[in-house]
């Protein structure tokens, strides 16, 4: 479906019912065919819409102004995404032994515990840095642009939750470094998932649905894999 320079991909459904695994796969199966023919943003993962009139006036048309600009700037780019992270027990194993509180029995005292912890908590969180950092050096000088799709440094975060732009001929040359990672890190657990369309870095504007084609709640999904039309909704705890 057309809308000056701007086209949606649009399917037919009944009823959109309970969206599972297998439904979410199936649509990044569509998502990865689309992103072969020019650049893709995604609508929310179980987006429906009531008829194609609600999708041109309420999707195309409050962005046919800007949108292609900006996906003209990541045409023939693809978004990677990485998510590392190492179980605590393997974390602890690394940092106890170099730590001077490991040579004492744990004190009796619930302060002298408590500050213990805090002292083993810290060594983690410099370790996983290390690791990010190092991983870092790895990968971004074979992309294109960079940018944290999580939270770190905490001690409940995970080491590294990165997404990477580069061309989409360049995908090989980042797979083989990334098997290069897991085959040198065993102790860590990575999660590598792409090409995906650029939506991390892609500016999405805000669009307040309102138009003659609907009211404005006529657009429902489930939040997953993409912006929805009220706006920029990629930091959610709903993203992938």
């Amino acid at each position: 479906m057309r809308f000056g320079p701007l086209s949606a991909a649009v399917s037919c459904t009944a009823d959109v019912g309970v969206l599972g695994d297998q439904e979410a796969v199936h649509h990044l199966d569509i998502l990865q065919r689309l992103l072969a023919r020019g650049p893709v943003l995604p609508l929310r993962f179980g987006t429906v819409a009531p008829d194609e009139d609600a999708v041109r006036a309420e999707v195309l048309a409050p962005l046919v102004d800007v949108m292609p600009e900006r996906l003209d700037a990541v045409d023939g780019l693809v978004e990677l995404r990485l998510d590392v992270d190492e179980e605590e027990h393997s974390a602890l194993q690394a940092v106890l032994p170099g730590s001077p509180a490991a040579a004492y029995p744990p004190p009796d005292d619930l302060d002298e515990r408590i500050r213990f912890g805090q002292e083993i908590a810290e060594l983690v969180v410099q370790r996983r840095q290390r690791q990010a950092d190092e991983i870092l050096s790895e990968l971004q000088p074979l992309a294109r642009s960079d940018r944290p799709r999580r939270r770190h440094g905490g001690a409940e975060d995970p080491v590294l939750s990165w997404a990477f732009l580069l061309a989409a001929d360049d995908v090989e040359t980042f797979d083989a470094a990334v098997a290069r990672l897991r085959r040198a890190r065993p102790e860590l657990s990575i999660e590598y998932v792409g090409p995906l369309p650029a939506i991390d870095f892609i500016e999405i504007p805000t669009v307040t649905r309102a138009s003659a084609a609907g009211p404005a709640d006529s657009f429902a999904g489930t939040g997953r894999w993409g912006w929805g039309p009220e706006g920029d909704d990629r930091k959610g705890d709903d993203q992938p």
